[in-house]
């Protein structure tokens, strides 16, 4: 085992054993100084070697995953030597002793170590691919409508049954996998400290926000995981219960930290995505929609952005329904309830929140409108192309140029996010 960091950090930095010796009236003001200025060089110095391992980590993640044979080279392979099972002391008895190292989320460390020498040993047997790149084809398989998340996702032809056979030659997939391989590999070797394994998943957390990652995600991985691991490993590869519940606890940890990363970048974009000369200028072109009529307005973007849906679903062989008709009760409801939605989201931002308090303003229309069978990257690109024909309709194409255009698009992507935390929380 690993020597705790803690352990380590104390035996670098520690206050000067003589001025705690001293007696009171011997006691001088320089030793406490040096007392104080020692602790904070502890603190500063833990800081420092959280940040330098995160930045380690990720370097080694990302050569890893740039290398020729990438879907055979992981982060464990380094000049240091490879650790091996025997490293570990594995066990599962629970006793008095053991219930307290329990943590908040019920990770204990020696079950921890079950996953990781379970993942280890997937290294020795060249296996760590075979799960990840099956983990990523049973996802891509059932949730159809996350496919557009990934460029290889999107040029699945899954009316020609040797769909699977070109996906695993796809060089991007390939590639997606073999990250993802090694940053659990990363997870792996830095569990022992959880504060530092925190901080290094609420950075991938956060720069996983930018690639349209949301908590669902997150879920939908770790059940495709494990269902992956337990059909596809037999004989010395098998998953045990012990071993299953260890890697749920450590992936519920993962998941725990990477969702806190994610809504950490979301408060900051609906915080800082605007500035204040933007949302003026939205809010006085958002009073001629007004006057054109909200009801009229919103059925020309949701007929648009039905139509876009429908085209971007057939382009890329994706067979799902339309949610909704244009000649129906409910088309004109939904057109309506999105403009009153975009009416509060122009009217939501402040100087000092953003656009923070428009979850809490849009939950009814959430509530309402939630459509559970669709595909939301190809949503967001409909009610952005038809938020567009709305506009050229209303104000003119000589108002409209690329510039006003970015801006009304990230409108649209806060109230996206507003939305989302409203579906995370339900």
């Amino acid at each position: 085992m690993r020597k705790d960091r803690s352990e380590m950090f104390s035996a670098v930095v520690r206050p000067n054993p003589a001025g705690l010796v001293q007696s009171d009236r011997n006691r001088s003001s320089k030793g406490k100084f040096h007392t104080t200025a020692s602790s904070m060089n502890f603190f500063m110095y833990r800081e420092y070697r959280v940040r330098e391992l995160i930045d380690e980590t990720m370097k080694s993640v990302m050569e890893a995953a740039c290398s020729f044979d990438s879907d055979r080279v992981t982060v464990i392979d380094n000049a240091g030597g490879v650790r091996t099972v025997e490293h570990f002391d594995i066990s599962t008895d629970v006793t008095e002793e053991s219930e307290e190292e329990y943590s908040d989320t019920g990770l204990v460390l020696e079950v921890g170590d079950m996953a990781r020498a379970h993942w280890i040993q997937l290294h020795k047997l060249n296996k760590q691919a075979h799960v990840i790149q099956n983990t990523f084809l049973y996802m891509l398989e059932k949730y159809k409508h996350i496919r557009p998340v990934w460029q290889f996702g999107m040029k699945i032809d899954d009316t020609n049954p040797d769909w699977k056979l070109k996906l695993y030659d796809d060089f991007y997939f390939r590639h997606h996998c073999a990250s993802v391989q090694s940053a659990i590999t990363m997870i792996m070797e830095n569990m022992d400290d959880r504060e530092c394994l925190q901080k290094l998943l609420n950075e991938i957390g956060a720069h996983h926000f930018f690639y349209d990652t949301s908590e669902p995600h997150l879920d939908i991985f770790i059940d495709s995981m494990l269902t992956t691991m337990k059909k596809q490993l037999v004989g010395a590869n098998k998953m045990d219960s012990d071993s299953e519940q260890s890697w749920r606890l450590l992936l519920k940890d993962v998941k725990t930290f990477m969702s806190e990363g994610i809504a950490i970048q979301r408060n900051v974009y609906l915080r800082q995505c605007m500035t204040s000369s933007e949302i003026e200028n939205i809010r006085s072109k958002w009073e001629k929609v007004l006057e054109f009529g909200l009801v009229e307005a919103g059925e020309i973007l949701c007929d648009k952005a039905i139509q876009t849906y429908d085209k971007l679903l057939e382009t890329h062989n994706m067979r799902m329904d339309v949610p909704l008709g244009r000649p129906s009760e409910v088309f004109k409801q939904f057109a309506e309830h999105t403009m009153k939605a975009l009416d509060v989201t122009t009217k939501s931002h402040s100087e000092t929140t953003g656009f923070c308090t428009l979850p809490d303003k849009v939950k009814d229309f959430v509530v309402t409108c939630m459509v559970l069978d669709i595909c939301p990257t190809f949503a967001r690109r409909a009610m952005m192309d038809g938020m567009f024909t709305m506009l050229s309709r209303v104000l003119g194409d000589q108002e409209l140029n690329e510039s006003i255009l970015r801006t009304w698009s990230k409108l649209y992507r806060v109230l996206e996010q507003a939305i989302i935390v409203n579906i995370v929380e339900y």
